[in-house]
């Protein structure tokens, strides 16, 4: 997924996990540098990290999302994948925008999270699978 943003980045909420390694590095120096970064011989006491670069999930049918209809689209992707990204790259209130709505994952989830959405959608099918879809989850008849 690509994560876009006009200027620096200004909002990051990192997904921890728990470590699954330590770190064997001796503790003989553990200043800072001016810079930040912690001096050579540093060693982590932290149980959790940040969540990397590559993120797994299990997909398929009743895993990927608990909505039945969602599988009417041939080409879902987790709820997960869309709800942990709105967590990481928005805070409550904010505007989160998917250019190719489909099913309207992201419009569920950012929903969940507290997020204002919009989506654009060239298929009409879509558009009213994904106006099905979230209905339950707000209280408009008319979504898009």
């Amino acid at each position: 997924m690509f994560i876009l943003c006009k200027g620096k980045i200004k909002i990051f909420n990192p997904i921890m996990r728990k470590k699954i390694y330590t770190d064997t590095r001796k503790d003989t120096n553990m200043k800072r540098k001016k810079n930040g970064e912690f001096s050579k011989g540093f060693r982590s006491k932290s149980k959790e990290t940040i969540k990397g670069n590559i993120w797994k999930y299990s997909v398929g049918g009743g895993i990927s999302s608990e909505d039945k209809i969602s599988f009417s689209h041939p080409a879902i992707f987790p709820e997960q994948l869309a709800k942990e990204h709105i967590y990481s790259w928005s805070n409550e209130g904010d505007l989160v925008y998917d250019c190719f709505m489909g099913s309207g994952t992201t419009a569920k989830m950012a929903h969940l999270q507290k997020r204002n959405w919009i989506g654009s959608e060239i298929s009409k099918e879509y558009t009213e699978l994904a106006n099905k879809r979230i209905e339950k989850y707000i209280n408009q008849t008319t979504l898009f």
